[in-house]
């Protein structure tokens, strides 16, 4: 999701929140699915362990769960690492829509004492 440095509105920033959070809570495979993965990896692991025909099978088969536990540990770890950077980029525009907010109230002021400058110097001319 791309946030919009246009936008300063909060429902922008809590659809991204949401949209983001909804994705990164959900890893291509469940914790508890990942478990019974193991366990039937560990059962067929077992029955091929006794057969000498399927030894090249076996090899191959406990490369194959190697590398789907390796790509599992890194989403896990991407999931947490994209629930933080989240929580950063939320909280981050908070402060820029706070600062923008200063700064358009900065705005006004300035524009207003300039007026009240431009007046007193009008004043200050007729006086003279």
């Amino acid at each position: 999701a791309v946030v919009s440095t246009q936008s300063t509105g909060k429902n922008r920033m809590s659809d991204l929140n949401v949209s983001s959070q909804q994705k990164a809570d959900k890893p291509a495979i469940e914790e508890n699915a990942f478990d019974a993965l193991e366990r039937d990896f560990q059962e067929v692991l077992g029955e091929l362990m006794g057969d000498k025909s399927l030894e090249r099978f076996r090899v191959e088969y406990e490369k194959l769960h190697k590398a789907l536990k390796k790509s599992y540990e890194g989403e896990k770890r991407l999931t947490h690492k994209c629930r933080e950077l989240n929580a950063e980029i939320v909280a981050n525009a908070a402060k820029v829509s706070t600062a923008l907010k200063l700064s358009q109230e900065d705005q006004g002021t300035i524009a207003s004492l300039k007026k009240k400058k431009k007046k007193k110097k009008k004043k200050n001319k007729k006086q003279k």
